[in-house]
């Protein structure tokens, strides 16, 4: 009877740990290379769900596990900060894509989906999100690139006009690739939204003549594929009528993403509301990445029991995939070297008579002053105008994202940052500094200067 009492409890205990048992899906839904060549890490988007497919509320972070292919297999990679979309500062980008066919305009379907992306606009309250909207039928047209103005997008939905016959097809998979283009200019959380009525339709095989834009070119799946893989963009279908693509849904899943299927108006409000909940739920987890040689590396993420595997692409300076990963890996050793012949020559240009710090044009973004002088005791760097050192055109950068503490007695100065930041090419969120070294926040170069004398101590 001991026993019995023992097996239940410890039964009931496994039961109700949260996060462990309840996982019964896990799929890397994103893989953001846009920290790769500035802090040799990469952001994974992890869904984590039950049974039901229902996000779990909580995880057990101790128990994910991050592996990143190398030369000689899958080899265990540092997870370096875990943080849910909903409640850190990512960065969400929706693309909004609607059929505007011939046949959207059949029992007040486009009347219905205007409605429902109104919806989805108004239930927007984040800074940090981002929407964007574009149609497609024989062409596809981006309406509103995306940006945090509703009232923008909104302003967009009345310049959806029915089509002439002409422009009345469905070039389905040509517009998804348009559309993962169309976002591949943005970092953090990246999806696109579309919804359709019916299968891929395609002008020069339904009408027998030249399509306008591209000729007798006959897009398929791959080429809707492809370049969400390559971007990073997942892709979330909505099917509004029976009719469905029965590639759509193998197109969804190889990105990240799903289908929905909805018949009422109700309904495709709701589909829309649960993509976006479902994206808030998600998980970010930061993880090193290790200087390879592979076009597209693979990444693992384990937890409780499920894992699932993407790869991604590696970003170019400008931001787009690099093609030849091993000229990539090389540029990045070269402008290791620039940067250090540059900080060298800076470093001896001029002796520092104080702390401070100052940014050096090899990253992004663009200081409001190139050099402050530390001299009071918390030194704020952030993309706010009120920050001590402001830095403009990062989005990802937080109002106050670090800052340095002067330790009068000791002499030292010490950064914390609550988001992980790069100190001579070393990821941390704590550490104390020493004259020459190198920050990297966000994408942001910034280096520590100081006399001698005020290290001399350590």
């Amino acid at each position: 009877m001991k026993r019995n009492r023992i097996i239940i409890f410890l039964c009931a205990g496994v039961l109700f740990l949260p996060g462990i048992i309840p996982a019964q899906n896990l799929t890397i839904t994103q893989i953001d290379s846009a920290k790769l060549l500035t802090s040799s890490t990469v952001d994974c988007y992890v869904s984590i769900t039950d049974r039901a497919g229902v996000p779990l509320s909580s995880v057990n972070s101790s128990l994910l596990r991050a592996e990143h292919e190398t030369a000689h297999g899958m080899t265990p990679a540092e997870i370096v900060s875990i943080d849910k979309n909903e409640s850190s500062n990512t960065k969400i980008t929706f693309l909004l894509v609607l059929d505007n066919s011939g046949s959207m305009y059949t029992s007040h379907r486009m009347d219905h989906a205007v409605r429902a992306v109104k919806d989805f606009l108004g239930s927007i309250h984040n800074d940090d999100v981002r929407v964007g909207l574009a149609v497609f039928n024989t062409r596809y047209h981006l309406l509103a690139e995306p940006e945090n103005n509703m009232d923008t997008v909104e302003a967009a939905l009345s310049e959806i006009k029915k089509p002439d016959n002409k422009d009345a097809y469905t070039e389905l998979y040509y517009s998804i690739g348009r559309a993962a283009e169309d976002l591949s200019k943005y970092s953090g959380r990246k999806a696109v939204v579309l919804l359709s009525d019916g299968e891929n339709y395609p002008y020069f095989t339904k009408s027998g003549k030249i399509h306008p834009d591209f000729g007798e070119k006959l897009y398929q799946p791959e080429d809707a594929l492809i370049p969400l893989q390559k971007d990073g963009v997942t892709l979330y279908g909505i099917n509004f009528s029976l009719r469905t693509d029965k590639a759509l849904s193998s197109i969804s899943t190889g990105s990240g993403g799903t289908v929905y299927s909805a018949s009422t108006a109700g309904e495709l409000s709701g589909v829309y509301g649960e993509i976006k909940k479902r994206i808030e739920k998600e998980y970010r987890l930061t993880v090193a990445a290790p200087l390879v040689f592979l076009e597209a590396p693979a990444v693992t993420i384990r937890y409780a029991g499920v894992s699932d595997t993407r790869t991604y692409s590696a970003r170019s300076l400008m931001g787009s995939p690099a093609d030849k990963p091993v000229l990539f890996s090389l540029i990045v050793f070269g402008l290791t070297l620039i940067l250090w012949a540059l900080l060298m020559l800076i470093r001896f240009e001029k002796a520092a008579s104080a702390a401070e710090i100052f940014m050096i044009p090899t990253g992004t973004g663009k200081p409001l002053q190139r050099t402050i002088v530390i001299d009071s005791h918390r030194t704020v760097i952030g993309r706010s105008p009120q920050a001590d050192f402001t830095v403009a055109g990062i989005s990802e950068m937080k109002e106050n994202h670090a800052e340095i503490v002067r330790d009068e007695k000791k002499g030292t100065y010490t950064i914390l940052s609550d988001e992980s930041i790069s100190v001579n090419n070393n990821l941390t969120k704590k550490r104390e500094l020493k004259p020459g070294d190198v920050i990297n926040v966000e994408g942001a170069t910034i280096v520590f200067d100081a006399p001698e004398k005020s290290t001399a101590s350590r």
